[in-house]
């Protein structure tokens, strides 16, 4: 298996995985699709849970990170989880992420 993989969280109950096609679509995809360690899929897991944890249902769009080092704590895992996953998927993969585009969004 190869293809493009974007790393990105989106809000509550999603893998922050998107495996992306020849246009350019999203598809939402777990760990366990993609064949990754159980150990990978436990630490984007938890990763996400904690992402989720600062959703306000009330106003998505104003949810955010405590503070500045909860978030920079929380991109640090991110980028270190890009690391671990393009080593595990291998060069066939086009790894990418993006870790800001959250801040302001409401829920789709």
């Amino acid at each position: 298996m190869s293809g493009a993989l974007l790393i990105a969280p989106e809000w509550l109950g999603l893998s922050g995985l998107w495996q992306i096609d020849a246009k350019g679509r999203r598809k939402a995809v777990d760990a366990e699709d993609l064949g990754l360690s159980d150990e990978v899929g436990d630490r984007l897991e938890a990763w996400m849970d904690a992402f989720d944890a600062i959703y306000d249902e009330d106003d998505a769009a104003s949810s955010d990170f405590a503070n500045e080092v909860d978030r920079l704590a929380w991109e640090a895992e991110g980028h270190a989880l890009v690391q671990t996953i393009a080593a595990e998927l291998g060069s066939g993969w086009d790894i990418r992420q993006d870790f800001t585009s959250w801040r302001g969004k409401d829920k789709s």
